[in-house]
């Protein structure tokens, strides 16, 4: 049985890791972790909208656009927050310290170039932040001299790996 699961675990990893369009990509990581914890699916009518908004939100995150308010109340309805009760401070802790280090800063600056105590840094970094608003991923991202999108993908890519 445990071998079952983890060849059906390494094939969902597989088909994750070809898809190329994040918006698709975040939609079946979230409906293969619904599934794998056996929870209810919406209608096949809802999951066709929910994945057009999953899309677009993704979109507009990337191009810094703003979500509709529609999308925004689907996604909160059928996702919740941050994906159900998925724990994100530890990926985003290891993504700003990654990109921290690659731009060549010290805790100390990023921290005055977001005029933020430095002690909310070292939070930060030590996964004692669970989740942070869009406006402030966006400043965290640019500070970092990284895209939005590639940020948020580090993220993603770090929590799939904890979650399966």
């Amino acid at each position: 049985m445990k071998e079952d699961a983890a060849a059906l675990r390494s094939e969902i990893r597989a088909l994750l890791d070809k898809m190329t369009d994040r918006g698709s990509l975040l939609y079946f990581s979230w409906l293969v972790q619904l599934i794998a914890k056996d929870e209810k699916l919406p209608p096949p009518e809802v999951l066709k909208k929910l994945h057009g908004v999953f899309v677009r939100v993704t979109a507009a995150f990337r191009t810094r656009r703003k979500i509709s308010t529609d999308d925004w109340e689907m996604m909160f309805k059928y996702v919740g927050v941050l994906g159900n009760d998925l724990d994100v401070s530890r990926p985003l802790a290891l993504t700003v310290k990654f990109y921290r280090e690659k731009a060549g800063l010290t805790r100390l600056q990023l921290a005055k170039k977001l005029k933020l105590p430095v002690r909310l840094i070292l939070k930060l970094e030590r996964g004692g932040i669970k989740d942070l608003s869009l406006p402030r991923l966006y400043e965290l991202a640019d500070a970092l001299k990284v895209d939005a999108g590639e940020f948020m993908d580090r993220i993603y890519k770090l929590t799939a790996r904890v979650s399966f």
